[in-house]
Protein backbone atom coordinates (compact mmCIF):
# COMPACT_ATOMS: atom_id res chain seq x y z
CA UNK A 1 0.00 0.00 0.00
CA UNK A 2 2.88 2.62 1.18
CA UNK A 3 3.84 1.43 -2.13
CA UNK A 4 1.23 2.68 -4.03
CA UNK A 5 0.81 6.10 -2.47
CA UNK A 6 4.70 7.13 -2.85
CA UNK A 7 4.38 6.08 -6.69
CA UNK A 8 1.34 8.17 -7.44
CA UNK A 9 2.73 10.94 -5.12
CA UNK A 10 5.48 11.17 -7.07
CA UNK A 11 4.10 10.63 -10.41
CA UNK A 12 1.48 13.43 -9.36
CA UNK A 13 4.02 15.96 -8.31
CA UNK A 14 5.92 15.51 -11.47
CA UNK A 15 3.41 15.74 -13.80
CA UNK A 16 2.24 19.45 -11.85
CA UNK A 17 5.38 20.77 -11.66
CA UNK A 18 6.04 19.68 -15.14
CA UNK A 19 2.84 21.71 -16.55
CA UNK A 20 4.40 24.64 -14.93
CA UNK A 21 7.68 24.91 -16.67
CA UNK A 22 5.68 24.31 -20.24
CA UNK A 23 2.94 27.44 -19.75
CA UNK A 24 4.54 28.46 -23.00
CA UNK A 25 4.29 25.03 -24.62
CA UNK A 26 0.90 23.72 -26.47
CA UNK A 27 -2.23 23.37 -23.42
CA UNK A 28 -2.97 20.29 -24.51
CA UNK A 29 0.57 19.07 -23.88
CA UNK A 30 0.26 19.73 -20.06
CA UNK A 31 -3.13 18.39 -20.15
CA UNK A 32 -2.45 15.11 -21.15
CA UNK A 33 0.39 14.93 -18.67
CA UNK A 34 -1.67 15.85 -15.82
CA UNK A 35 -4.51 13.26 -16.70
CA UNK A 36 -1.36 10.94 -17.18
CA UNK A 37 -0.97 11.69 -13.40
CA UNK A 38 -4.48 11.55 -12.09
CA UNK A 39 -5.57 8.08 -14.46
CA UNK A 40 -2.26 6.59 -12.40
CA UNK A 41 -3.53 6.53 -9.30
CA UNK A 42 -6.38 3.66 -10.86
CA UNK A 43 -3.05 1.63 -11.17
CA UNK A 44 -2.08 -0.79 -8.58
CA UNK A 45 1.36 -0.19 -8.29
CA UNK A 46 1.68 -2.64 -5.08
CA UNK A 47 1.34 -5.30 -7.40
CA UNK A 48 3.72 -4.67 -9.92
CA UNK A 49 6.13 -6.42 -8.12
CA UNK A 50 4.50 -9.69 -8.56
CA UNK A 51 4.36 -9.29 -12.38
CA UNK A 52 8.10 -8.21 -13.10
CA UNK A 53 10.21 -9.46 -10.24
CA UNK A 54 8.68 -13.07 -9.99
CA UNK A 55 12.23 -14.35 -9.99
CA UNK A 56 13.66 -11.88 -6.45
CA UNK A 57 15.15 -14.38 -4.16
CA UNK A 58 12.75 -14.25 -1.16
CA UNK A 59 15.24 -13.32 1.67
CA UNK A 60 15.89 -10.18 -0.49
CA UNK A 61 12.70 -8.78 1.17
CA UNK A 62 11.63 -11.02 3.64
CA UNK A 63 12.17 -8.80 6.54
CA UNK A 64 10.03 -5.92 4.98
CA UNK A 65 6.50 -4.96 6.02
CA UNK A 66 4.64 -2.96 3.61
CA UNK A 67 1.39 -2.74 4.01
CA UNK A 68 -1.02 -5.23 3.04
CA UNK A 69 -4.66 -4.86 2.62
CA UNK A 70 -5.55 -7.59 4.89
CA UNK A 71 -3.64 -6.76 7.73
CA UNK A 72 -4.94 -4.71 10.73
CA UNK A 73 -5.50 -1.26 10.78
CA UNK A 74 -5.30 -1.06 14.51
CA UNK A 75 -2.68 -4.19 16.09
CA UNK A 76 -2.65 -4.65 19.80
CA UNK A 77 1.19 -3.72 20.62
CA UNK A 78 1.55 -7.26 22.99
CA UNK A 79 0.87 -9.17 20.73
CA UNK A 80 3.33 -12.44 20.44
CA UNK A 81 4.02 -15.30 18.35
CA UNK A 82 2.07 -18.18 18.46
CA UNK A 83 -0.38 -16.45 20.86
CA UNK A 84 -1.38 -14.12 18.24
CA UNK A 85 -2.01 -16.70 15.88
CA UNK A 86 -3.69 -18.93 18.25
CA UNK A 87 -6.54 -15.91 19.48
CA UNK A 88 -9.71 -16.88 17.70
CA UNK A 89 -12.02 -13.73 19.05
CA UNK A 90 -10.50 -10.54 18.34
CA UNK A 91 -12.07 -6.59 19.01
CA UNK A 92 -14.09 -5.35 15.91
CA UNK A 93 -11.24 -2.59 15.50
CA UNK A 94 -8.32 -5.34 15.21
CA UNK A 95 -10.49 -7.17 12.77
CA UNK A 96 -11.06 -3.84 10.58
CA UNK A 97 -8.29 -4.00 7.32
CA UNK A 98 -6.98 -1.80 5.18
CA UNK A 99 -9.08 -3.95 2.72
CA UNK A 100 -12.44 -2.68 4.78
CA UNK A 101 -10.70 1.02 4.97
CA UNK A 102 -10.26 1.16 1.13
CA UNK A 103 -13.74 -0.41 0.42
CA UNK A 104 -15.45 1.95 2.57
CA UNK A 105 -13.36 4.96 0.88
CA UNK A 106 -14.49 3.32 -2.52
CA UNK A 107 -18.33 3.12 -1.19
CA UNK A 108 -18.50 7.15 -0.68
CA UNK A 109 -16.08 7.81 -3.95
CA UNK A 110 -19.40 6.18 -5.63
CA UNK A 111 -22.30 7.42 -3.78
CA UNK A 112 -20.27 11.11 -4.58
CA UNK A 113 -20.31 10.49 -8.18
CA UNK A 114 -23.71 8.72 -8.19
CA UNK A 115 -24.65 12.22 -6.11
CA UNK A 116 -22.93 14.36 -8.81
CA UNK A 117 -24.84 12.62 -11.71
CA UNK A 118 -27.92 12.92 -10.48
CA UNK A 119 -27.26 16.60 -10.11
CA UNK A 120 -26.30 16.99 -13.55
CA UNK A 121 -29.33 15.29 -14.96
CA UNK A 122 -31.04 16.99 -12.52
CA UNK A 123 -29.88 20.35 -14.21
CA UNK A 124 -30.37 19.38 -17.76
CA UNK A 125 -33.77 18.63 -17.08
CA UNK A 126 -34.38 21.50 -15.53
CA UNK A 127 -32.66 23.75 -18.45
CA UNK A 128 -34.75 21.62 -21.19
CA UNK A 129 -37.78 23.12 -19.53
CA UNK A 130 -37.31 26.41 -20.60
CA UNK A 131 -34.99 25.75 -23.48
CA UNK A 132 -35.97 27.03 -26.85
CA UNK A 133 -34.22 24.99 -30.23
CA UNK A 134 -32.41 27.46 -32.18
CA UNK A 135 -31.57 25.80 -35.66
CA UNK A 136 -30.31 29.07 -37.01
CA UNK A 137 -27.74 29.27 -34.22
CA UNK A 138 -26.56 25.78 -35.43
CA UNK A 139 -22.30 26.41 -35.50
CA UNK A 140 -20.50 25.86 -39.05
CA UNK A 141 -18.56 22.75 -39.95
CA UNK A 142 -20.96 20.34 -37.83
CA UNK A 143 -24.44 20.06 -36.89
CA UNK A 144 -24.68 20.62 -33.01
CA UNK A 145 -27.86 21.37 -31.56
CA UNK A 146 -28.12 24.67 -29.96
CA UNK A 147 -30.69 25.35 -27.37
CA UNK A 148 -31.40 28.58 -25.47
CA UNK A 149 -32.11 29.14 -22.48
CA UNK A 150 -31.47 30.89 -18.82
CA UNK A 151 -27.58 30.06 -17.88
CA UNK A 152 -25.09 31.74 -15.16
CA UNK A 153 -22.55 31.61 -18.09
CA UNK A 154 -22.68 32.39 -21.51
CA UNK A 155 -22.14 28.99 -22.73
CA UNK A 156 -21.71 25.56 -21.73
CA UNK A 157 -21.67 22.19 -23.70
CA UNK A 158 -22.88 18.78 -22.42
CA UNK A 159 -23.72 15.37 -23.74
CA UNK A 160 -21.88 12.33 -23.79
CA UNK A 161 -23.50 10.40 -26.90
CA UNK A 162 -25.31 13.73 -28.20
CA UNK A 163 -23.52 16.48 -27.63
CA UNK A 164 -25.55 19.80 -27.24
CA UNK A 165 -24.36 22.99 -27.00
CA UNK A 166 -26.61 25.44 -24.51
CA UNK A 167 -26.51 29.42 -23.95
CA UNK A 168 -27.62 32.23 -22.57
CA UNK A 169 -30.19 34.06 -23.65
CA UNK A 170 -28.22 37.51 -22.92
CA UNK A 171 -25.73 36.34 -25.63
CA UNK A 172 -27.98 36.56 -28.68
CA UNK A 173 -27.80 40.08 -29.00
CA UNK A 174 -23.97 40.18 -28.01
CA UNK A 175 -21.33 40.35 -30.88
CA UNK A 176 -19.09 37.77 -29.27
CA UNK A 177 -21.96 35.03 -30.13
CA UNK A 178 -19.62 33.38 -32.85
CA UNK A 179 -16.26 32.58 -30.63
CA UNK A 180 -18.66 31.52 -27.82
CA UNK A 181 -20.36 28.85 -30.05
CA UNK A 182 -16.88 28.16 -31.52
CA UNK A 183 -15.61 27.41 -28.18
CA UNK A 184 -18.30 25.31 -27.18
CA UNK A 185 -18.01 23.25 -30.68
CA UNK A 186 -13.71 22.97 -29.82
CA UNK A 187 -14.60 21.25 -26.47
CA UNK A 188 -16.90 18.59 -28.36
CA UNK A 189 -14.65 18.27 -31.56
CA UNK A 190 -11.76 17.80 -28.88
CA UNK A 191 -13.28 14.83 -26.62
CA UNK A 192 -13.43 17.19 -24.15
CA UNK A 193 -16.65 16.31 -22.29
CA UNK A 194 -15.58 12.98 -22.19
CA UNK A 195 -12.15 13.66 -20.30
CA UNK A 196 -14.33 16.05 -18.05
CA UNK A 197 -16.30 12.69 -17.04
CA UNK A 198 -13.00 10.99 -16.15
CA UNK A 199 -11.98 13.92 -13.81
CA UNK A 200 -14.96 14.08 -12.21
CA UNK A 201 -15.41 10.54 -11.37
CA UNK A 202 -11.25 10.82 -10.60
CA UNK A 203 -12.33 13.51 -8.17
CA UNK A 204 -15.26 11.89 -6.90
CA UNK A 205 -13.39 8.05 -6.32
CA UNK A 206 -10.65 9.96 -4.77
CA UNK A 207 -12.42 12.52 -2.58
CA UNK A 208 -9.49 12.13 0.14
CA UNK A 209 -7.15 12.92 -1.51
CA UNK A 210 -5.66 16.25 -1.71
CA UNK A 211 -3.44 15.94 -4.40
CA UNK A 212 -5.96 14.55 -6.87
CA UNK A 213 -7.84 17.64 -6.17
CA UNK A 214 -4.99 19.99 -6.97
CA UNK A 215 -4.52 17.75 -10.64
CA UNK A 216 -8.18 17.85 -11.06
CA UNK A 217 -8.52 21.57 -11.20
CA UNK A 218 -5.27 22.35 -12.82
CA UNK A 219 -6.45 20.05 -15.52
CA UNK A 220 -9.94 21.75 -16.00
CA UNK A 221 -8.44 24.82 -15.87
CA UNK A 222 -5.62 23.56 -18.83
CA UNK A 223 -8.39 22.11 -20.77
CA UNK A 224 -9.68 25.70 -21.13
CA UNK A 225 -6.82 27.14 -22.23
CA UNK A 226 -6.33 24.36 -24.71
CA UNK A 227 -9.36 25.34 -25.75
CA UNK A 228 -9.05 28.94 -25.94
CA UNK A 229 -5.70 27.74 -28.44
CA UNK A 230 -7.47 26.07 -30.65
CA UNK A 231 -10.21 28.52 -31.10
CA UNK A 232 -7.44 31.95 -31.51
CA UNK A 233 -5.98 29.62 -34.43
CA UNK A 234 -9.52 30.36 -36.72
CA UNK A 235 -10.00 33.92 -35.10
CA UNK A 236 -7.05 34.90 -34.53
CA UNK A 237 -7.99 38.55 -32.24
CA UNK A 238 -11.24 39.07 -32.76
CA UNK A 239 -11.30 35.93 -30.54
CA UNK A 240 -9.70 37.50 -27.79
CA UNK A 241 -11.16 40.64 -27.82
CA UNK A 242 -14.66 38.90 -27.50
CA UNK A 243 -13.08 36.84 -24.51
CA UNK A 244 -12.33 40.14 -23.10
CA UNK A 245 -15.49 41.69 -23.44
CA UNK A 246 -17.08 39.30 -21.75
CA UNK A 247 -14.93 39.59 -19.13
CA UNK A 248 -15.44 43.38 -19.03
CA UNK A 249 -19.01 43.33 -19.34
CA UNK A 250 -20.64 40.38 -18.40
CA UNK A 251 -24.04 39.43 -19.41
CA UNK A 252 -26.96 40.83 -18.04
CA UNK A 253 -28.31 38.89 -14.91
CA UNK A 254 -25.92 36.28 -14.94
CA UNK A 255 -26.35 34.14 -11.13
CA UNK A 256 -23.03 34.54 -9.27
CA UNK A 257 -23.80 31.08 -8.41
CA UNK A 258 -22.69 27.91 -10.12
CA UNK A 259 -25.04 25.23 -11.58
CA UNK A 260 -25.46 21.96 -9.45
CA UNK A 261 -23.88 20.17 -12.23
CA UNK A 262 -21.00 22.45 -12.47
CA UNK A 263 -18.64 19.40 -11.78
CA UNK A 264 -19.36 17.59 -15.07
CA UNK A 265 -19.88 21.04 -16.82
CA UNK A 266 -16.70 22.67 -15.99
CA UNK A 267 -17.85 26.39 -15.50
CA UNK A 268 -15.06 28.27 -14.71
CA UNK A 269 -15.93 31.23 -12.64
CA UNK A 270 -12.94 32.60 -11.31
CA UNK A 271 -12.21 36.22 -12.62
CA UNK A 272 -8.46 35.92 -12.06
CA UNK A 273 -8.49 32.76 -14.62
CA UNK A 274 -10.28 34.48 -16.65
CA UNK A 275 -7.65 36.89 -17.10
CA UNK A 276 -5.18 34.74 -17.59
CA UNK A 277 -6.72 33.38 -20.28
CA UNK A 278 -6.90 36.08 -22.20
CA UNK A 279 -3.14 37.15 -21.17
CA UNK A 280 -2.16 33.93 -22.59
CA UNK A 281 -3.79 34.36 -25.75
CA UNK A 282 -0.87 36.78 -26.27
CA UNK A 283 2.04 33.99 -26.22
CA UNK A 284 2.77 31.79 -28.99
CA UNK A 285 2.58 28.30 -28.07
CA UNK A 286 4.50 26.63 -30.44
CA UNK A 287 6.37 22.80 -28.99
CA UNK A 288 10.04 23.92 -28.50
CA UNK A 289 13.45 21.40 -28.22
CA UNK A 290 13.55 22.68 -24.25
CA UNK A 291 9.98 21.81 -24.10
CA UNK A 292 10.55 18.41 -25.17
CA UNK A 293 13.52 17.93 -23.11
CA UNK A 294 11.31 19.15 -20.06
CA UNK A 295 8.56 16.47 -21.00
CA UNK A 296 10.92 13.59 -22.05
CA UNK A 297 12.42 14.37 -18.39
CA UNK A 298 9.17 14.03 -16.28
CA UNK A 299 8.37 11.10 -17.92
CA UNK A 300 11.64 9.45 -17.02
CA UNK A 301 10.79 10.69 -13.50
CA UNK A 302 7.78 9.17 -13.36
CA UNK A 303 9.12 5.45 -14.78
CA UNK A 304 11.81 5.69 -11.94
CA UNK A 305 9.30 6.41 -9.60
CA UNK A 306 7.12 3.61 -10.65
CA UNK A 307 10.25 1.46 -10.57
CA UNK A 308 12.10 2.20 -7.32
CA UNK A 309 8.76 2.17 -4.91
CA UNK A 310 7.39 -0.88 -6.92
CA UNK A 311 11.40 -2.56 -6.17
CA UNK A 312 12.04 -1.31 -2.68
CA UNK A 313 11.06 -4.76 -1.08
CA UNK A 314 13.54 -5.91 -3.49
CA UNK A 315 16.66 -3.40 -2.64
CA UNK A 316 17.91 -3.96 0.49
CA UNK A 317 20.57 -5.99 0.96
CA UNK A 318 20.43 -9.62 1.02
CA UNK A 319 19.62 -11.09 4.63
CA UNK A 320 21.27 -14.63 5.95
CA UNK A 321 19.97 -14.72 9.13
CA UNK A 322 16.85 -16.55 10.02
CA UNK A 323 13.55 -14.33 9.06
CA UNK A 324 11.16 -13.42 11.77
CA UNK A 325 8.02 -14.95 11.78
CA UNK A 326 5.71 -12.41 13.24
CA UNK A 327 3.96 -10.50 10.54
CA UNK A 328 1.39 -9.39 11.74
CA UNK A 329 0.26 -7.68 7.77
CA UNK A 330 0.26 -10.82 5.63
CA UNK A 331 -3.35 -12.44 4.42
CA UNK A 332 -6.23 -14.04 6.56
CA UNK A 333 -4.87 -17.22 4.16
CA UNK A 334 -1.01 -17.13 4.98
CA UNK A 335 -2.10 -17.19 8.64
CA UNK A 336 -4.51 -19.86 8.54
CA UNK A 337 -1.89 -21.87 6.92
CA UNK A 338 1.05 -20.78 8.88
CA UNK A 339 -1.38 -21.85 12.44
CA UNK A 340 -2.35 -25.18 10.42
CA UNK A 341 1.78 -25.80 9.59
CA UNK A 342 2.43 -24.89 13.92
CA UNK A 343 0.04 -27.39 14.65
CA UNK A 344 1.41 -30.16 12.59
CA UNK A 345 5.18 -29.14 13.73
CA UNK A 346 3.88 -28.97 17.49
CA UNK A 347 6.37 -31.81 18.63
CA UNK A 348 9.06 -30.35 16.78
CA UNK A 349 11.19 -29.07 19.65
CA UNK A 350 10.74 -33.18 20.82
CA UNK A 351 13.54 -35.42 21.25
CA UNK A 352 11.14 -38.90 21.02
CA UNK A 353 12.34 -39.97 17.17
CA UNK A 354 8.65 -40.68 17.08
CA UNK A 355 7.78 -37.84 17.74
CA UNK A 356 10.28 -36.27 15.14
CA UNK A 357 9.08 -38.82 12.58
CA UNK A 358 5.47 -37.77 13.18
CA UNK A 359 6.09 -34.27 12.67
CA UNK A 360 7.81 -34.90 9.00
CA UNK A 361 4.67 -36.84 7.81
CA UNK A 362 2.48 -33.94 9.02
CA UNK A 363 4.67 -31.34 7.58
CA UNK A 364 4.62 -33.21 4.51
CA UNK A 365 0.72 -33.82 4.28
CA UNK A 366 0.35 -30.48 5.25
CA UNK A 367 1.88 -29.45 1.73
CA UNK A 368 0.31 -31.54 -0.17
CA UNK A 369 -2.55 -30.57 0.90
CA UNK A 370 -2.82 -27.08 1.29
CA UNK A 371 -3.51 -23.95 -1.64
CA UNK A 372 -0.77 -22.00 -3.17
CA UNK A 373 -0.66 -18.49 -2.12
CA UNK A 374 -0.21 -14.89 -3.70
CA UNK A 375 3.83 -15.05 -4.97
CA UNK A 376 5.29 -13.26 -2.29
CA UNK A 377 3.39 -15.35 0.63
CA UNK A 378 3.60 -18.55 -1.33
CA UNK A 379 7.18 -17.97 -1.34
CA UNK A 380 7.36 -16.98 2.64
CA UNK A 381 5.07 -19.78 3.79
CA UNK A 382 7.27 -22.76 1.59
CA UNK A 383 10.41 -20.81 3.03
CA UNK A 384 9.10 -21.33 7.31
CA UNK A 385 8.04 -24.49 6.35
CA UNK A 386 11.26 -26.01 4.59
CA UNK A 387 13.16 -24.80 7.27
CA UNK A 388 11.62 -26.01 10.08
CA UNK A 389 11.30 -29.68 8.27
CA UNK A 390 15.16 -29.42 7.82
CA UNK A 391 15.59 -28.75 11.65
CA UNK A 392 13.34 -32.37 12.15
CA UNK A 393 15.38 -33.92 9.64
CA UNK A 394 18.69 -33.51 11.02
CA UNK A 395 17.65 -33.93 14.38
CA UNK A 396 16.67 -37.49 13.10
CA UNK A 397 20.23 -38.02 11.12
CA UNK A 398 17.61 -38.05 7.86
CA UNK A 399 19.90 -35.84 5.91
CA UNK A 400 19.51 -37.32 2.28
CA UNK A 401 16.00 -36.63 2.96
CA UNK A 402 16.43 -32.82 3.45
CA UNK A 403 18.06 -33.07 0.29
CA UNK A 404 15.40 -34.77 -0.95
CA UNK A 405 12.45 -32.59 0.03
CA UNK A 406 14.78 -29.39 -1.14
CA UNK A 407 15.46 -30.77 -4.79
CA UNK A 408 11.21 -31.57 -5.18
CA UNK A 409 9.95 -28.50 -3.76
CA UNK A 410 12.92 -26.56 -4.91
CA UNK A 411 13.54 -27.86 -8.68
CA UNK A 412 15.85 -26.24 -11.24
CA UNK A 413 15.00 -23.62 -12.27
CA UNK A 414 13.24 -22.26 -9.29
CA UNK A 415 13.59 -18.84 -7.83
CA UNK A 416 15.25 -20.85 -4.45
CA UNK A 417 16.14 -17.90 -1.43
CA UNK A 418 19.57 -17.17 -0.84
CA UNK A 419 18.99 -18.27 2.98
CA UNK A 420 18.32 -22.01 2.38
CA UNK A 421 21.83 -22.45 1.25
CA UNK A 422 23.51 -22.45 4.47
CA UNK A 423 20.87 -25.32 4.79
CA UNK A 424 21.68 -27.62 2.20
CA UNK A 425 25.69 -27.02 2.62
CA UNK A 426 24.85 -27.55 6.13
CA UNK A 427 23.49 -30.80 4.97
CA UNK A 428 26.06 -31.85 2.57
CA UNK A 429 28.48 -31.46 5.08
CA UNK A 430 26.71 -34.01 7.37
CA UNK A 431 26.72 -36.46 4.30
CA UNK A 432 30.65 -35.72 4.20
CA UNK A 433 30.01 -34.63 1.26
CA UNK A 434 31.96 -30.92 1.28
CA UNK A 435 32.45 -30.24 -2.80
CA UNK A 436 28.87 -30.36 -2.94
CA UNK A 437 28.66 -27.90 0.06
CA UNK A 438 31.44 -25.53 -1.45
CA UNK A 439 29.46 -25.42 -4.32
CA UNK A 440 26.17 -24.31 -2.26
CA UNK A 441 28.29 -21.69 -1.32
CA UNK A 442 29.48 -20.45 -3.93
CA UNK A 443 26.42 -19.86 -4.96
CA UNK A 444 25.60 -18.04 -2.25
CA UNK A 445 28.64 -15.86 -2.48
CA UNK A 446 28.13 -15.28 -6.24
CA UNK A 447 25.05 -13.45 -5.46
CA UNK A 448 25.70 -11.75 -2.87
CA UNK A 449 29.78 -10.80 -3.04
CA UNK A 450 31.47 -9.36 0.15
CA UNK A 451 28.29 -8.93 2.29
CA UNK A 452 28.31 -12.76 3.19
CA UNK A 453 27.84 -13.58 6.88
CA UNK A 454 29.84 -14.62 9.45
CA UNK A 455 27.67 -17.93 9.50
CA UNK A 456 28.12 -18.87 5.65
CA UNK A 457 32.17 -18.33 6.15
CA UNK A 458 32.56 -20.49 9.41
CA UNK A 459 30.95 -23.58 7.05
CA UNK A 460 32.99 -21.98 4.03
CA UNK A 461 35.87 -22.83 5.86
CA UNK A 462 34.67 -25.90 7.53
CA UNK A 463 34.17 -27.06 3.73
CA UNK A 464 37.68 -26.64 3.16
CA UNK A 465 38.69 -28.17 6.23
CA UNK A 466 36.79 -31.41 5.47
CA UNK A 467 38.63 -31.41 1.72
CA UNK A 468 41.98 -30.85 3.31
CA UNK A 469 42.27 -27.31 1.77
CA UNK A 470 43.66 -25.99 4.88
CA UNK A 471 45.07 -22.71 2.71
CA UNK A 472 41.66 -21.88 1.62
CA UNK A 473 39.83 -22.72 5.11
CA UNK A 474 42.52 -19.88 6.59
CA UNK A 475 42.12 -17.70 3.53
CA UNK A 476 38.30 -17.64 3.92
CA UNK A 477 38.56 -16.87 7.70
CA UNK A 478 40.60 -14.03 7.10
CA UNK A 479 37.52 -12.60 5.87
CA UNK A 480 36.49 -9.29 7.79
CA UNK A 481 32.98 -10.54 8.72
CA UNK A 482 34.61 -13.81 10.27
CA UNK A 483 33.35 -13.74 14.06
CA UNK A 484 36.61 -14.71 16.32
CA UNK A 485 34.53 -16.75 18.62
CA UNK A 486 34.97 -20.00 19.64
CA UNK A 487 33.85 -21.76 17.25
CA UNK A 488 36.29 -19.88 14.75
CA UNK A 489 39.44 -20.79 16.92
CA UNK A 490 38.63 -24.06 17.67
CA UNK A 491 38.53 -24.99 13.65
CA UNK A 492 41.98 -22.77 13.66
CA UNK A 493 43.36 -24.86 16.26
CA UNK A 494 42.07 -27.88 14.10
CA UNK A 495 43.91 -26.47 11.08
CA UNK A 496 47.38 -25.35 12.35
CA UNK A 497 47.41 -29.06 14.20
CA UNK A 498 46.68 -30.18 10.76
CA UNK A 499 49.73 -28.42 9.28
CA UNK A 500 52.23 -29.04 12.03
CA UNK A 501 52.11 -24.88 12.75
CA UNK A 502 53.06 -25.20 16.27
CA UNK A 503 53.72 -21.43 16.77
CA UNK A 504 50.18 -20.28 15.59
CA UNK A 505 48.22 -23.33 16.90
CA UNK A 506 49.82 -23.01 20.41
CA UNK A 507 48.97 -18.74 19.83
CA UNK A 508 45.30 -20.07 19.14
CA UNK A 509 45.39 -22.57 22.29
CA UNK A 510 45.90 -20.45 24.55
CA UNK A 511 43.02 -18.55 23.85
CA UNK A 512 40.55 -21.68 24.24
CA UNK A 513 39.50 -23.08 27.55
CA UNK A 514 41.22 -25.69 29.50
CA UNK A 515 38.77 -28.20 28.45
CA UNK A 516 39.25 -27.86 24.86
CA UNK A 517 42.85 -26.74 25.02
CA UNK A 518 43.71 -29.87 27.18
CA UNK A 519 43.02 -32.55 24.48
CA UNK A 520 43.79 -33.22 20.93
CA UNK A 521 42.31 -30.49 18.40
CA UNK A 522 39.36 -32.02 16.58
CA UNK A 523 37.44 -31.13 13.35
CA UNK A 524 34.32 -28.88 15.31
CA UNK A 525 31.06 -29.53 13.91
CA UNK A 526 28.19 -27.11 13.26
CA UNK A 527 24.98 -26.35 14.44
CA UNK A 528 21.21 -28.12 13.73
CA UNK A 529 19.79 -25.58 11.54
CA UNK A 530 17.08 -23.48 12.95
CA UNK A 531 13.91 -22.48 11.90
CA UNK A 532 11.62 -18.70 12.76
CA UNK A 533 9.00 -20.94 13.18
CA UNK A 534 10.75 -22.60 16.36
CA UNK A 535 10.34 -19.43 18.63
CA UNK A 536 6.39 -20.00 17.94
CA UNK A 537 6.10 -23.77 19.14
CA UNK A 538 6.20 -24.70 23.08
CA UNK A 539 8.60 -27.22 24.28
CA UNK A 540 7.40 -30.90 24.70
Amino acid sequence: MMDYLMTCTAISISAWLTSIFLKNAPARISFYLLMFALVSWFIPWQLVPDTFTSKVQVDAWFDMTPVNLQSPVLTAQDQRGAQQLLVTQQPWYQQFTWGHLLMVVFVVGIALFLLRLQKYLATINMLNKNAIHSKNLTPAGRAYPVKVTQLNTPAIATGLFKPTIWIDANLLQRPELDSVLLHETTHIRQGDIIWLWLICLTESLFWWNPICRLLSAKARQVLELSCDESCFKQLQQKYQFDLASLLLKPLAGSSKQSLAGSPILNIVNSKDFNMQRVKMLNKEKVMKIKHLVILMAAVSVSAVAAVQFSDTKTADPVTQTAPSANKTNLSEAFNTQQTALLQAAAKAKSDDPADLKQVAANIHAWQNNRTELTLREEQTMKLQAFTLLAHVQHKLGQFQDVITTFEAWYPAGSDVPYFLRNFTAITYLKLNNPDLALKELAILQQAIGEDIRPGSLYMLALAYAEKADYTGALKTLSHPNVLDNQPTKMLKYYIYSQQNNVQQRDLVKATLPKDIASKPAIMPGVDLPGSPLLQLLSTT
